[in-house]
């Protein structure tokens, strides 16, 4: 059973409207906890509205669980990092830690989050649980389809990349790498699939760079394109410098494709890198071609990548993470204050 409540909200800047803040009353949340007989509220995105919701289960005396799901690195990454972008961080995880002091379970993606949130981790209980993927889902199937859809060759090795189009994900760095790869790879397609405010800027700069025809845009597409345009590439590239674990990495992994992520520090995506892809160097072009095209070029390497990503399906399962959430949410319900 479940009650769906609709509140105010503005949309957050540079978000195409994929987010948005609201600021319900205490009150009114107050009532729906009750009304619904709530026993746990668990909490995603650190919003206002978040912070309502924890005072109004705190009132009542309802166990919290927060989940982190937000890097202050993916949010202030495009303002300049030696002043504003460096502060607002600062002052970003002291709010993600007061929030998360107030919970009675942490939730953390990976290993790699947690670590970031020492000071809470000391006083609040934590549990390391993946997002997971489903693997039913996410798995390999006949790319034809998607490749006719786009106009994209049967004889070109495809490189993909899928998430959103700003600037923590430096998506500039796979097109500025295609010269190189051309040299090395000539037969090299790139496909960027996702939408973001960065969608102009770059169609801008492979045109300057004259790559045009090697990439492919997508724009958003569909959950069922979204598997093949995965089944359809030769290699998944993030060139992501924050992740705090990298959904499209473990949907690609569920594809069985190898993978080649930027090895930034405050990316949790290069621990999946484990026999079945490549480290390149974050914002290097030419890094990121020189390791990709030895993968292009070699099928049992690649086939190999791809048969170790495969095996590494079960683990990501979002069954998994659910039956470890359940168990949890029982065990937070034991709790006594």
């Amino acid at each position: 059973r479940s009650m769906i409540n609709c509140f105010f909200g503005l949309p957050v800047p540079r978000t195409d409207k994929q987010f948005y803040i609201t600021f319900p009353a205490i009150h009114s949340l107050k009532k729906i906890l009750i009304k619904e007989k709530i026993d746990i509220v668990h909490t995603i995105l650190p919003t206002p509205a978040t912070v309502i919701v924890i005072r109004a289960a705190k009132a009542l005396k309802i166990k919290v669980v927060a989940h982190s799901h937000s890097q202050p690195e993916n949010l202030f990454m495009h303002m300049p990092k030696l002043f504003a972008g460096q502060t607002f961080n600062k002052l970003f995880y002291r709010y993600l830690n007061w929030i998360y002091k107030q919970a009675d379970v942490v939730i953390y993606p990976t290993e790699f989050a947690k670590h970031l949130f020492a000071d809470v981790n000391a006083n609040v209980r934590t549990a390391v649980i993946s997002n997971g993927v489903d693997i039913q889902h996410f798995q390999a199937v006949d790319p034809k389809p998607f490749l006719t859809k786009y106009d994209i060759s049967d004889d070109v090795r495809r490189v993909l990349f899928v998430g959103r189009l700003s600037p923590e994900k430096c998506v500039d760095t796979i097109i500025r790498a295609i010269p190189t790869l051309q040299k090395l790879y000539p037969k090299t397609r790139i496909i960027i699939v996702g939408f973001g405010p960065m969608d102009g800027e770059l169609k801008k700069l492979a045109t300057e760079l004259q790559v045009t025809d090697m990439i492919t845009f997508t724009g958003k597409i569909a959950n069922d394109d979204l598997v093949q345009a995965y089944s359809a590439c030769d290699i998944f590239v993030l060139p992501s410098l924050a992740e705090l674990e990298g959904m499209v990495v473990l949907e690609a992994i569920a594809c069985g494709k190898p993978i080649a992520i930027a090895n930034a520090k405050d990316s949790a995506a290069t621990y999946f890198v484990k026999g079945n892809g490549v480290l390149f160097a974050p914002e290097d072009p030419e890094d990121l071609a020189n390791k990709v095209a030895p993968v292009l070029k070699d099928d049992a390497l690649r086939k190999h990548m791809g048969e170790v990503s495969t095996s590494m399906r079960e683990q990501i399962d979002i069954n998994n993470s659910v039956k470890q959430l359940e168990a949890l949410y029982y065990s937070v319900l034991d709790m006594h204050d």
